[in-house]
This record gives C-alpha cells, structure tokens and sequence, in this order.
C-alpha cells in the first residue's frame, strides 16, 4: 500500500506530499538501521510496530520481545501502581503485550480493527 498522512502545506516550507516517503520506504530504511547498528555494542534493535497510515515505525530493543511476543505497549495502571510505591522498578514490570494487529507485517499494519478506516487516493 502506499498510504501516508500529510499534516498540509504552509507558507514558510516548499515541502510537500513529493516530500513524503512511502510506508515500504521507511520500512525498509529502519531495518537496514537495525542491521547496520547491530555489531555495536547493546545495539540490538528489531523493527516492532508500524503504523502504516502515519507512516511509522517503532524500533525497540530485543528486550522488550520476551517468549515471541512483543511488549512495546504501556500498563498505565501497573506504571501509576508502580510510582505510588515509591521502590524502584524497570520498563519490564509495566510493559503490555503489544496488540497483534500492529506488530511488523501483522495485515492491518497497525490499524486497530475496531476502528473505522478511511482509505484515499494518495495525488
């Protein structure tokens, strides 16, 4: 597909939707990123989430892929849980599995089922 989301044309800027990249684009630039960061040290990145409607990608740390699953998503109430005691705590105590729907190559491209889409010609 070759969505992509346009915030408009403004007086002080000449760019415009020529400007804007396709979603495979970014796609493909973010995992030559991982592979190209990958023999540094603590650089293990994986291509995560997409959005291909806003046209992004989330990169996050191996880490946060735990049994196969992803958890790139946020438990609020775990989190506020968390700073109300006072005690130190990590990402991985409120981390949530991340939907299926927007994981990498999921067929929604991480488009919430739920919600109503609306797809235009791209000019």
């Amino acid at each position: 597909s070759t969505q992509s989301t346009w915030g408009g044309d403004t007086e002080t800027s000449d760019l415009t939707m020529k400007n804007v990249p396709y979603h495979a684009d970014v796609v493909a630039f973010c995992g030559a990123l991982c592979a190209a960061v990958a023999a540094l040290p603590g650089m293990d990145y994986q291509l995560a989430c997409e959005h291909e409607h806003s046209c992004c990608i989330l990169i996050a740390k191996s880490s946060f892929l735990r049994d196969g699953k992803w958890h790139t998503w946020i438990d609020y109430p775990r989190f506020f849980e968390l700073v109300a005691k006072g005690e130190p705590f990590s990402t991985e105590d409120y981390t949530a599995p991340t939907p299926d729907w927007a994981v990498v190559g999921a067929p929604e491209h991480g488009f919430d089922p739920a919600e109503t889409r609306v797809r235009r010609n791209r000019h």
